[in-house]
């Protein structure tokens, strides 16, 4: 009996979502081959309207990645068009079909398009393999603007998931199942989300009532999925009870291994009711930096997903930056992992030390844009380091000011309501009013120095206003050379250097090297110079005037977590 409600169930469910609902966007997904590699095929049913055009949303340019049309294969009209024709330079395909067509249905096929082994940079691209999928909604579903627009951008979809093996794990944003009735969503939400298949293990907790769903694979060399497990729904009890909201009634985790031979490596991704992570695989690896990576995500889910920036890249100084300051902190307050506030400390420090070596430390905010942020290291990290510092000061100022009734979190629990209660998207201009209420003095030319013009922080006077013990400089990274542009030629070596006290002259030219950003591990180069080869190791580190919070009694007390 019990199975025969369980398919009841299930057939209601479906019939709850059928393709002759108007709005509603009906997907058929199996596994396939193709040119004997492993892929999804994707059949998209929906009503469209009564033009003779339909543009289907499908991103050739995102995060950072291009060229995303090229996973498209097979694209072809089923019934109710005539023909597709791509636009690759507008994100988009466009169906030409007739204005009396009452329905359109179309087929394509996604495929892999990286090779070799799974690194950091291909985990961000769809995978597709034997084993398992993990891909980004965007990389999976084209999407009829018609339906978007008709809907107001508040449409339906149901998705069937047919011809995987029994013991596939099939999981995503938005829950799991045979067939999915997903909806009202818009544009943004259903576009950012995660979807994955395969050979996952998942554990599901309860946190007030609410599900909480963690997917992973692969064996890990330095942890158990159990210390992982605990550090998240640790990580997101204490940050639903810090932002007031329990509301989310599923959450999803998912964590896959990547490849590193030297180091380690950490990215995740904030999304719709979850977040992505891609870990380095190897015996460097710690389980901090995962604790930190779990944290920072799952902030997103507000400073980032229900706080909104008005100009993405321009309010990067908030929604990472204060990210980023609120990672630390809440590890910290609720002693994640046996995490207190001496890791804070150190956190801090090493958001100070990497502001003040980076390349553009000076750079104004203008320069963080689509382009220099994901294409660039430094303007890419930029906003995390200058925004985690300007949110320490904010912290500490308004706590001096209000004889510590008052913190960053009352302004930025205030930020949430404004962003719930209006759709309120944060800009400058509102930033810097509704500062005026938790703080008497006037904060908007400290503001636009420091945020808007890039000047430099002068830490020394910032830890002195607030009694804070430091010590005036400290170790840095320092490579001690400049590349030319073809990433190979060194055109400048610093004489006060270690690299120069190594050997390293300018018009050598690097043919292999194996560093990190990490002065405490050793750099090493084959350089070929008068067409000879040449080894060269030492460490990259130099000593930097930049003020670092020291471990004290003191400071324990005033920064007071």
């Amino acid at each position: 009996m019990k199975h025969i409600i369980i398919l009841l169930s299930t057939l209601l469910l479906f019939f709850s979502c059928k393709p002759e609902e108007k709005d509603t966007l009906a997907y058929t997904i199996r596994m396939s081959e193709y040119n004997d590699k492993p892929s999804l095929e994707v059949t998209l049913s929906f009503i469209p309207s009564d033009s003779s055009a339909t543009v289907l949303l499908f991103q050739d340019k995102g995060w950072g990645q291009e060229n995303l049309h090229n996973l498209v294969h097979n694209l072809h009209i089923v019934e109710g068009a005539e023909q597709i024709v791509q636009k690759k330079e507008n994100d988009h395909y466009v169906i030409e079909h007739s204005p009396d067509s009452e329905r359109i249905v179309l087929s394509y096929t996604l495929v892999q398009d990286t090779e070799g082994e799974l690194d950091t940079e291909k985990s961000i691209r769809p995978i597709i393999n034997g084993d398992y999928f993990h891909i980004y909604s965007h990389n999976l579903f084209m999407l009829p603007k018609s339906v978007i627009d008709r809907t107001e951008d508040d449409f339906n979809v149901s998705i069937q998931w047919q011809e995987f093996p029994q013991n596939y794990t099939l999981q995503n944003s938005f829950g799991h199942g045979p067939v999915q009735s997903i909806g009202p969503v818009s544009e943004s939400e259903f576009h950012s989300a995660v979807f994955i298949g395969g050979d996952f293990r998942v554990y599901e907790n309860e946190i007030e009532g609410n599900s909480v769903v963690f997917a992973t694979r692969g064996d890990w060399k330095v942890f158990e999925d159990s210390t992982i497990v605990s550090v998240l729904k640790n990580t997101i009890e204490t940050q639903r009870d810090f932002w007031q909201d329990h509301s989310q009634e599923y959450f999803l985790v998912t964590m896959i291994p990547t490849v590193q031979k030297q180091g380690y490596s950490l990215h995740g991704t904030g999304l719709t009711n979850s977040f992505s992570t891609s870990v380095s695989n190897n015996e460097f690896v710690e389980t901090d930096g995962l604790v930190y990576l779990f944290n920072h995500e799952l902030q997103h889910n507000w400073t980032g997903k229900v706080i909104k920036n008005a100009n993405e890249e321009e309010q990067y100084w908030f929604s990472e930056g204060f990210t980023e300051y609120y990672t630390f902190k809440n590890i910290a307050v609720n002693s994640i992992y046996k995490l207190d506030v001496n890791n804070f400390i150190k956190n801090m420090n090493g958001h100070a030390k990497s502001l003040f070596t980076s390349p553009v430390v000076a750079a104004p905010n203008s320069e963080i844009n689509y382009d220099n942020f994901w294409s660039s290291y430094d303007y890419g990290k930029l906003p995390y380091f200058r925004g985690a510092v300007f949110a320490f000061y904010l912290d500490m100022k308004i706590r001096e000011e209000s004889d510590g009734q008052k913190s960053l979190d009352d302004l930025m629990l205030r930020i949430k309501e404004d962003a719930l209660a209006s759709d309120m998207k944060l800009d400058h201009s509102y930033f810097l009013a509704v500062i005026k209420e938790y703080l008497s003095s006037d904060i908007s030319s400290f503001f636009k120095t420091h945020i808007i013009d890039g000047v430099p922080f002068d830490l020394a006077a910032i830890y002195s206003e607030f009694g804070l013990e430091f010590d005036p400089a400290t170790e840095v990274f320092d490579l001690g050379f400049t590349l030319g542009e073809d990433g190979r030629s060194v055109v400048e070596v610093d004489e006060r250097s270690n690299a120069y006290e190594a050997g390293l002259r300018r018009g050598d030219s690097l043919i292999n090297y194996s560093y990190q950003r990490d002065y405490t591990i050793e750099a090493e180069f084959t350089v070929v110079r008068n067409n000879s080869k040449i080894d060269l190791s030492y460490y990259p580190v130099k000593n930097a005037e930049i003020p670092q919070l020291t471990f004290s009694e003191k400071n324990l007390r005033v920064l007071n977590l």
